[in-house]
C-alpha cells in the first residue's frame, strides 16, 4: 500500500506549506532550510529505501539533519548509522480497519458503547452531509481547538492539504435542527481513507456527532472502494508529544480494527544544536 506521504497529492501540500520535493529513485522527500537547525530532509514512509540511496542522497544534497520515518516492512535493515529521534512528524501508532469486510461486520466488531451512541446520535435526529466549504470547516476546527486549550495555527496545513487533494478531500458536517456540530475531512488515496482532521463543538460532544461523523466516514472511503480506514494517529508511549492524544484513542478504539505500530523514526544529523537536543 502506498503511503499518503508518498503520492503527489501529498508532495503538492508540502509544497504549499513551504518543503521543497525533490524525487530521489522511486521515492519522493522533503527539504527544507530551518534557522538554527540547517538544511532538514523528511523521508517519510518510502517503500524499498536502501543504503545507497541514502548515501547518495545525503552527499547531493548535505543535510545537516536527515529524518527518517519508515513503513511498516522496511526494505532498509543498515540502520546503524542513524540514531534514534525523541521526536516524530507522522503518527507513529495508527488504527487501520479492513473495508474490504461488510458494514455489517464492522458494525459488529465496534465496542458496544460505540455502536449504542451512533444508535443515540441517530435517534436525536443528527444528520450528516457532504460539503466542500473548506472555509466553514477551518473555522469550526480553530473554535474547537481553542476551547481545548490548544492554539495552533493550522488554517493554513488545513486548506492546502483540501485543496492539494481536489475530489480527494471530502467534508462531512454534523448538524442538529441546521446547528452545526461537528466536522471531518477525510483524505482518499487509491488504498485508504485517511481520517486527518475532526472537529465538534461541546453540544456536538454530548450528543455523539463525533462517532456518527466517524461512521459515515468509515462507510465513505469503504463506498469509494479504499481498502483500509486509517485512524492517522492515537497515542504512542514511545512518544511523550503523544501524550495528550491519550483522550480522542480511547474513541478511536471503539471502532475495533487493527492497531499499527510504525518503526521509531530515525535521524541523522551533522548539526551541533539538534544534535545537544536530539530533537
Amino acid at each position: 500500500m502506498v503511503d499518503l506521504r508518498q503520492t503527489k497529492e501529498y508532495a503538492n501540500y508540502m509544497q504549499k506549506i513551504g518543503w521543497q520535493v525533490e524525487q530521489v529513485s522511486n521515492f519522493q522527500i522533503f527539504v527544507k532550510k530551518i534557522p538554527l537547525l540547517g538544511k532538514v530532509i523528511k523521508i517519510q514512509r518510502a517503500e524499498n529505501i536502501t543504503k545507497e540511496n541514502i548515501d547518495k542522497l545525503l552527499s547531493s544534497q548535505k543535510p545537516t539533519v536527515l529524518y527518517f520515518e519508515p513503513p511498516l516492512s522496511p526494505q532498509f535493515p543498515q540502520f546503524t548509522q542513524f540514531t534514534l529521534s525523541r521526536s516524530c512528524f507522522l503518527p507513529p501508532k495508527t488504527i487501520h480497519i479492513d473495508l474490504q469486510k461488510s458494514t455489517e461486520q464492522l458494525s459488529k466488531e465496534f465496542k458496544p458503547k460505540t455502536r449504542y451512541n451512533i444508535g443515540l446520535a441517530q435517534r436525536r435526529g443528527l444528520t450528516v452531509i457532504e460539503s466542500a466549504d473548506i472555509n466553514t470547516f477551518c473555522c469550526l476546527w480553530k473554535s474547537a481547538a481553542r476551547n481545548r486549550g490548544m492554539w495552533l495555527p493550522l488554517g493554513k496545513e488545513i486548506k492546502s492539504i483540501f485543496e492539494s487533494f481536489g475530489k480527494n478531500a471530502r467534508i462531512l458536517f454534523a448538524y442538529n435542527n441546521d446547528i452545526l456540530l461537528g466536522g471531518v475531512l477525510l483524505i482518499l488515496t487509491k488504498d485508504a481513507g485517511y481520517y486527518m482532521y475532526a472537529c465538534s463543538t461541546h453540544e456536538g460532544k454530548k450528543l455523539f456527532a463525533p462517532t456518527l461523523l466517524a461512521w459515515e466516514a468509515i462507510q465513505l472511503a469503504k463506498k469509494e472502494e479504499c481498502n483500509v480506514f486509517d485512524f492517522e494517529g492515537i497515542y504512542d508511549e514511545r512518544y511523550p508529544q503523544t501524550k495528550s492524544w491519550k483522550g480522542f484513542t480511547k474513541f478511536k478504539e471503539g471502532f475495533g480494527g487493527e492497531i499499527i505500530i510504525y518503526p521509531p523514526t530515525l535521524m541523522k544529523n551533522y548539526n551541533f544544536l539538534s544534535k545537544i537536543l536530539n530533537l
